[in-house]
């Protein structure tokens, strides 16, 4: 079997979102000929589930030291220490940028590479190693963001020669929604250390339509065919662990944490506007695995809904399923402006066969569910068309199964397209 070197600093025991792309392509590259050696990283700081690594097929080999703490942390993990050394780090590490920079430049959107920045040399050289332990590696994938590890990547093709393919799971130089927000240096070499990296690069994937078409038209120079399209995906067989007891009533379910540019407000009031409408207060409610927000739950009061809105205890990516399906509508909020951006769950939602109820001004979103006939989208100032919606899926019923399918989003079709251009890229090489 093929191996390629795969840096991701985020990888399972890590249960952020980062780390669920490249734990799907390692699940089913091997059934495509390709074996990938990983890199990872692991803070003491992280939040984990220590059931997710059991996922990892066994012939994958994982080498936890893409920063200095990456060891310590995986051994703490094993021997069933993390706890007490998470809380230990959590008092005595204070991150890079809060004791050197001032508290204005805090914000993580304003530092070019993140707070991963300075583990760039100790993850190069921890590549190096692995490099020389396979020689039979024939290529390298990143999973980024962090925007470093793309850095990383385009400094070992320089030193060995190796291709390299950057898997953007996010858009960097030409985001819409924080490139108004950054200053005009930090633009400017922002510009300069992403074309550092897809100059260095022999493909780029994006993970979405829009984003790939603006990353064409913000690198002109380029051949359109250097980028290709992978999408987030649905792995049925990941996601179908565990079981859930059920509502007892309908029931809305957004997975996840709501944010400072993700908001739950348009939902609140559609909610409202829904018992207005005549859907029964005892009959419904909307349930998240994350914080609503505090700006939020006071609108759900004004409104007299707060008695409405429940919070879920944060379910392992492995269980989303069951829970899923024990919902009735299945609830994805985007952030204002970012169109260039479909989150991962949307995909989950898509095979979890619910209807959904999308709140977004993302036309490709959209799309999405209009090919797949898998709900409705609604503008995230359109509230009114939002109570609309929820009366006329509660009046369907509750547990309606949507009856669709995900051919084009599924797991093991996104390794093999990922598995293609690994393909091309090695034997250019050749």
């Amino acid at each position: 079997m093929r191996k390629f070197l795969y840096i991701s600093p985020y990888f399972p025991p890590q249960s952020q979102v980062g780390a669920l792309r490249p734990l799907k392509f390692v699940r089913h590259l091997p059934a495509q000929g390709w074996l990938p050696v990983v890199l990872a990283d692991l803070w003491p700081t992280d939040g984990v589930d220590a059931d997710l690594p059991r996922f990892v097929p066994p012939e994958v080999a994982v080498t936890y030291d893409y920063s200095r703490r990456a060891a310590p942390t995986f051994a703490a993990l094993q021997s069933g220490a993390l706890t007490k050394s998470r809380a230990v780090a959590t008092v005595q590490r204070v991150k890079w940028h809060e004791r050197l920079l001032p508290k204005w430049l805090q914000d993580p959107d304003l530092i070019p590479l993140g707070e991963h920045s300075p583990d760039m040399p100790w993850a190069y050289r921890a590549a190096l190693k692995i490099l020389k332990k396979n020689p039979e590696i024939e290529a390298i994938v990143v999973n980024a963001d962090p925007f470093a590890a793309a850095v990383v990547g385009a400094q070992l093709h320089r030193k060995t020669g190796l291709p390299v393919i950057q898997d953007f799971r996010d858009i960097w130089a030409p985001c819409k929604l924080r490139r108004p927000r950054r200053p005009g240096p930090q633009r400017w070499l922002e510009d300069r250390l992403e074309r550092f990296c897809f100059e260095n690069a022999a493909h780029m994937v994006i993970n979405t339509q829009v984003s790939l078409d603006d990353y064409r038209a913000f690198y002109p120079d380029m051949a359109p065919e250097k980028f290709s399209l992978i999408r987030n995906f649905y792995d049925a067989e990941l996601v179908s662990h565990g079981s859930h007891p059920g509502f007892d009533r309908f029931t809305l379910l957004h997975l996840g944490n709501f944010s400072r540019f993700r908001i739950a407000d348009p939902l609140v009031r559609a909610l409202a506007g829904a018992v207005a409408l005549g859907v029964p207060r005892e009959a419904i409610q909307v349930v998240s695995t994350g914080a609503f927000g505090g700006d939020a739950l006071k609108l759900a009061e004004t409104l007299g809904v707060r008695d409405l809105l429940q919070l879920e205890p944060p379910v392992p990516y492995h269980k989303v399923g069951a829970l899923c399906q024990a919902a009735d509508v299945l609830v994805y909020v985007a952030e204002p402006n970012a169109d260039q951006r479909i989150a991962s769950k949307f995909y989950d939602y898509l095979g979890a066969r619910r209807p959904i109820l999308s709140v977004s001004d993302n036309p490709e979103s959209d799309a999405i569910l209009r090919d797949y006939d898998a709900g409705a989208q609604f503008a995230i100032r359109d509230v009114d068309g939002m109570a609309q919606y929820i009366l006329r899926e509660f009046t369907a019923g509750r547990q309606r199964v949507v009856d669709r399918s995900v051919a084009g989003l599924t797991a093991p079709e996104a390794a093999a397209r990922l598995a293609e251009i690994l393909n091309q890229v090695a034997e250019k090489r050749r």
